[in-house]
């Protein structure tokens, strides 16, 4: 008496490979949607760090009596009144050593713990 276990022994081999291929590339797939997000973060993040230094570097430029500051804002990037945020806009204006140089602006860019996200140098003339 024959068996025939054969056939089905090749069918359910060949499903529990198949099952564990669409397994990996699911991994595969699943890593690769999450490192996206997180490089989307970070750029949605540097784009505001830019804009928010870009805005100060503007107007330090355009203004004579600018004076340094520090802003806060919130995790959407909106500012607020307060020292407690998730990013801080810190300007720094310093006078030049000589008649012959120019005076300049810092601004960073960072989260609450310091790291930097973007930073910004911007020098004027002055006039005399």
């Amino acid at each position: 008496m024959k068996s025939r276990n054969n056939g089905s022994r090749i069918f359910l081999t060949e499903l529990m490979f198949s099952i564990l291929f669409f397994i990996i590339v699911s991994a595969i797939c699943v890593q690769a949607f999450a490192g996206s997000f997180a490089k989307s973060r970070e750029a949605k993040e540097l784009t505001q760090a830019v804009n928010l230094a870009t805005n100060a570097a503007e107007e330090y430029l355009t203004r004579d009596d600018f004076v340094s500051y520090t802003d806060y804002y919130d995790k959407n990037w909106q500012l607020l009144d307060g020292e407690e945020g998730e990013y801080k806009v810190t300007t720094l204006v310093i006078e030049p050593e000589t008649n012959q140089d120019c005076q300049s602006m810092h601004v960073v860019v960072s989260n609450m713990d310091d790291e930097e996200i973007y930073s910004l140098v911007v020098k004027k003339a002055i006039k005399e």
